[in-house]
């Protein structure tokens, strides 16, 4: 069953134009992920669909009563504090583990994403659309919206950069780039192995196709060098006959007729079966590079404290960073990971003591991005006097992704994604030593995540960073910080291998809990059995007590034992 359907949408902004064509059913119950570069114009159409902007042509279509829709904006600025938040959305704070005195103005990334995702899903509506809201969320949280994402029979359109995430929900995928929209059965996973299998196959017919047009262009050129030479001979003055000039005029409008014939042949093929050469997958190329290293140590932690009010986010906090180690900061939502980044920069006060070698530069991506000079244009913000400077700048930007319109633009008119990339050109420039990332790959679109992913792999620095992007935490982290249990926690293992530990001492703690419940089952059915040896079989007692006989001896049986 349809809800709805996109007919031929278009959107331009003047004589740009982002997307056009755009066509595609909307099915009831389906979970859509809306991939895409950015720019590509996810949020636009996300907005359309949400009746929030009209379509420059063509229109969304609705079967029978529009259906009532939640659009949960992507968070770009500091927002406002919710009010009036009663009755379901409390209930649905309470679901996220969310306190009802919870502050949106002081609340962490992930809680401040939680508040409004608890606002938007209390709604109930038929079809929601979600812009980025797994930006900030810890893998519980991801989890809980995955799994709630999957009970409602809601229909969802999902703009995520989240891989994982999108493998768990989604079972289709729309994709929106170079102006096209193009739809996939399946989950993110299938969703790249089909492109990639339509792409080779459109990238093999098209390279049989230029071979057979460079066979054709050869032919023709053949037969127009042999019909230049018989015009010429056919106008050659001198002693030739006027047959022998008749016979070359003649052979002149052959080869002309055949050359026509020809292209015609090729353009009819060409517009019956051509193929169109496939685009080329959207680079972004990053380089960022530390300075020789200035020391052993980068940071050390000693009896280290941070409380807010009356909560204490951890204590006696021990570990030292070396340099050159890449560290994945992993726990819940508001639990420190961004305070303690503050407290490395000396921009929050703490107890105990932080030690900071001297002479490495330190670059801090916040997770807002807003300690940039908004009002400033990139031109203006990167401005070098030299003119091959300036040349190489632009090149450099050019390969973060951004077009030359971009050049003239202030900073707080650039996408969130735009200007992590701004703060990622000023490392550059920096040589930064050590990169403090709080969720870095926020706002960022599929392939910018995968180029950061392999840039930061050469990264000859040091790197701490907190993210909740599965795929680039397993990739990037050679050690842990684990946040918990009010305390910090340096662990020298991958994520992989840390989620293994910690599977194995579950194991364990439940083996060892199941083998002290079986010697109290033991001893307690053994008291039964000893009172039971002194009673009258049939009296109240006595089947009371041999029923409790029975039923220790089905649980002992259960965890195991005789």
């Amino acid at each position: 069953m349809q809800l709805g359907e996109l007919d031929k949408v278009k959107a331009a902004y003047g004589e740009t134009v982002i997307f056009e064509d755009v066509s595609a059913d909307i099915p009831e119950g389906a979970v859509i992920a809306l991939v895409g570069p950015n720019g590509a114009g996810k949020t636009t159409l996300l907005e359309m669909i949400a009746g929030k902007r009209a379509p420059s042509e063509g229109g969304v279509k609705w079967f029978g009563r529009r259906p009532s829709v939640t659009y949960f904006r992507q968070e770009q600025e500091q927002a406002a504090e919710p009010e009036g938040e009663i009755g379901a959305v409390l209930e649905e704070r309470r679901r996220w583990g969310v306190s009802e005195k919870t502050a949106y103005t002081t609340a962490s990334g992930g809680e401040r994403m939680k508040l409004r995702l608890s606002a938007a899903l209390a709604e109930n509506s038929r079809l929601v659309l979600l812009d980025e809201p797994t930006n900030h969320l810890d893998r519980e949280s991801l989890g809980r919206l995955a799994a709630l994402i999957r009970e409602q029979d809601a229909t969802f359109l999902i703009v995520s950069h989240d891989r994982h995430f999108i493998d768990r929900v989604a079972d289709r995928v729309w994709e929106l780039d170079h102006g096209r929209l193009t739809v996939y059965d399946g989950h993110y996973t299938d969703y790249r192995e089909k492109k990639e299998a339509a792409r080779a196959a459109q990238q093999k017919h098209w390279e049989q196709q230029q071979r057979k047009v460079a066979r054709v262009e050869e032919q023709l050129e053949q037969l127009a060098q042999w019909s230049d030479k018989a015009h010429r001979e056919s106008t050659k003055k001198g002693g030739r006959a006027m047959g022998a000039k008749e016979y070359y005029r003649m052979k002149a409008k052959k080869k002309d007729i055949q050359i026509r014939s020809k292209r015609r042949r090729l353009e009819a093929e060409l517009e019956k079966d051509g193929v169109e050469k496939p685009d080329e997958e959207r680079t972004v190329e990053f380089e960022v590079k530390g300075s020789r290293k200035k020391g052993k140590r980068v940071f050390e932690l000693k009896d280290v404290s941070k409380s807010f009010g009356g909560h204490t986010l951890f204590k006696d906090v021990h570990f030292t960073v070396q340099a050159g180690e890449r560290l994945g900061l992993v726990g819940p939502n508001g639990s420190g990971k961004s305070t303690l980044f503050r407290m490395l920069l000396g921009k929050e006060p703490f107890s105990g003591e932080i030690w900071r070698t001297d002479g490495m530069t330190i670059g801090w991506l916040s997770q807002s991005v807003l300690d940039l000079p908004l009002e400033r244009t990139v031109e203006d913000f990167f401005h070098t006097a030299s003119f091959d400077e300036q040349g190489k700048l632009r090149t450099d930007l050019a390969n973060l992704g951004f077009a030359a319109k971009q050049w003239k633009l202030p900073i707080s008119a650039l996408s969130m994604g735009e200007r992590l990339k701004v703060k990622l050109m000023q490392f550059i420039l920096d040589g930064t030593d050590v990169l403090l990332l709080d969720e870095p790959t926020n706002h960022l679109d599929l392939p910018s995540r995968e180029e950061m992913e392999r840039t930061l792999e050469t990264f000859p620095g040091t790197l701490l960073f907190a993210s909740h992007d599965r795929y680039f935490m397993e990739r990037l982290a050679g050690g842990l910080l684990i946040f918990g249990g009010e305390t910090i926690r340096k662990v020298p293992m991958t994520l992989p291998e840390w989620e293994r530990k910690q599977q194995e001492s579950d194991r364990r703690e439940m083996e060892k809990k199941s083998e002290s419940e079986r010697l109290r089952l033991e001893t307690e059915r053994q008291a039964v059995l000893g009172r039971l040896s002194l009673l009258q079989p049939g009296t109240p007692e006595y089947v009371k007590l041999d029923r409790s006989f029975i039923e220790l001896t089905a649980q002992l049986r259960e965890l195991g034992g005789n």
